[in-house]
Parts: C-alpha cells; structure tokens; sequence
C-alpha cells in the first residue's frame, strides 16, 4: 500500500481501537458498527501486509510492528487535526492574521475604535497596523505586502480596488487661550500669520492644504512634523496652531487644545479603503473590512447627529 493510499477512516479505527482496549468500545466512539470498526483494521493491514493487532479470545493487543507504527500514526492524525481545526477557524475568521496599512491621522482616530470592536468579535486574529505615507500604503498593496490600506485615492489604478469611507474636513488646532480661540471660524489667510505648525512636505495631509490653498504661502511655516500627534504636542506646548483633518483633532474634553473651522475656502479630503484588485482576501481580511467599512458608518453618523 502506498502512503497516498492509507485511508483515514482506517487509521482512525486502528488508533481508536488500540486507545480504547476493544472493538466495542472503539466503535461506540467512533459512532460505526463493531463489524465495520473490525473490518477497517483488517483492511488496514491486508493493505500493508503486515499484522497490527494480536487478537486473542481474552485480549486484544499490539504486535511488533503494531507497536513501532502506532505513535506516528498518532502524531499524523493529530497534526492532521489541528490543521483541519485551523483551516476551519480560517474559514470562519476565528484566527487569521490581517496587515493594514494607513496614513497616520487614520490610525489616531479611526483605527484605534475599529480594532477594538474587532478584538471583542474576533479575539484570535491578530492585525499590523502600519502606518505610512499614501504612495507607500499604494506600493505595499500593490506588492502584496499588506492586505488593506486607507488612505487618498489614487488615480484610476487598474491594480486597485476602492470604497469611499470618510470625508474628511480642515480645522485649525490651537490652545484654549489662543486669541483666534474666540472666533467661530478662521480664514486660511489668518492661520497662515499665526504661526503654523504643519504636516511635512510630501505627506497626505500637506499636499491636500498645497492644493486647495495658495494663501499658505504668505507664511512661513514654524516647524513640520511627519506625524499628526506630534503637531498636536507642539500645539500643546505652545508653539503655534496646526491645520489637522478631522480624525486628527483633540478630543472634543481636551483640557487644553480646542480647533476652529477652517474656511475661505473649505478645505476637505476623501479617504478611501483600499485593496488589490484579483487578491482573494482571508475570511479574517474581509471581516476586518467590514469592521473598517462599520466604524466609518458610525463616524458619518455622529458627524450628522452632532
């Protein structure tokens, strides 16, 4: 018998037979008929050709051969088991592991409650969150090398696939006791001589204020910073005011950090969930997608409630 020939239901009964004591019992366990429990043993070895079992009229116990061959035959149909016990958590997103890829003001705010709602549904599945600038987010999903990414659209990628999330609108970040504090909303040409903290040149965030201001120009920028927490730990320090998206603002009980609206003009971006066209996304991938998908729903809904 070739080992592609062993059949399993036949090294289960030998297995069970041998760690119950008795065909009978073998067979109350396995849910078959005694005959058919005996039957497979016996199939088992003609296949083989080789004697497994003494049979006795008092005993039933192992030969030579049966002794030496039962504790692989264990171990095979134990790991074969556990594989089939992981491909079923697999199928059903109770394990898995998920790579996401996102800008940081993204992982700020949206993430940190998306992941959370994610672990409570889904304890065993790990995820990496990465957080990188758009055009790495687009070559690392391109790559294959993370399985969703949220960040601007790009440009009619034919190897991207995307769904609109969030519209993400522009205020300005300032502490408490600023003088433009007091104003219901500022004009970019008033933020732009306040002393402006922004986002490095080349990320998300600075390229979509380039675009839609050319006022900004009129002042020079204090510091940059390549990540949203840290305009807003210079903000609190006191060194100037920062234009942030929405998912990077301070909380609305911030003791010391407020925003005001940024307008003439309004400044908005659109973030988009992102995947590679073709790539067949884990059970675990695509829950994580819904859960993405879910927790931008509820940002939409207490932005229009509020």
């Amino acid at each position: 018998m070739l080992i592609d020939q062993l059949d399993l239901k036949q090294l289960r009964a030998f297995v069970r037979v041998v760690e119950t004591g008795s065909f009978s019992a073998a067979a109350r366990s396995l849910g078959m008929s005694q005959s058919a429990v005996s039957q497979a043993v016996r199939q088992l070895e003609d296949g083989l050709r080789v004697r497994l079992l003494d049979r006795t009229t008092r005993k039933l116990q192992l030969s030579k051969v049966g002794a030496d061959f039962m504790p692989g035959i264990q171990r095979l149909l134990a790991d074969l088991d556990r594989q089939l016990q992981d491909l079923r958590d697999l199928r059903e997103h109770r394990r898995g592991h998920v790579t996401v890829a996102c800008v940081p003001s993204v992982a700020l705010r949206l993430m940190p409650r998306v992941l959370a709602a994610f672990q409570r549904e889904h304890p065993m599945v790990a995820v990496t969150l990465k957080e990188i600038s758009r055009h790495q987010i687009f070559a690392a999903l391109r790559g294959g090398d993370v399985d969703l990414g949220i960040a601007n659209v790009p440009g009619d990628d034919p190897e991207l696939d995307a769904t609109r999330l969030l519209v993400d609108s522009f205020a300005l970040v300032m502490r408490r006791d600023h003088p433009l504090s007091a104003r219901d909303a500022v004009s970019w040409v008033e933020a732009s001589k306040a002393g402006l903290v922004v986002m490095a040149s080349g990320t998300g965030i600075r390229l979509e204020i380039e675009r839609g201001v050319a006022e900004l120009g009129q002042g020079t920028p204090i510091h940059e910073a390549e990540h949203p927490a840290t305009l807003l730990a210079l903000v609190e320090a006191g060194v100037g005011v920062a234009p942030l998206p929405s998912l990077a603002w301070p909380e609305v009980d911030h003791p010391v950090l407020t925003w005001r609206k940024l307008v003439e003009p309004v400044i908005e971006r659109e973030l988009y969930l992102l995947w590679r066209i073709g790539r067949d996304l884990s059970p675990a991938a695509r829950a994580l997608q819904r859960g993405i998908l879910a927790g931008a729903q509820s940002i939409r809904d207490r932005t229009v409630s509020g």
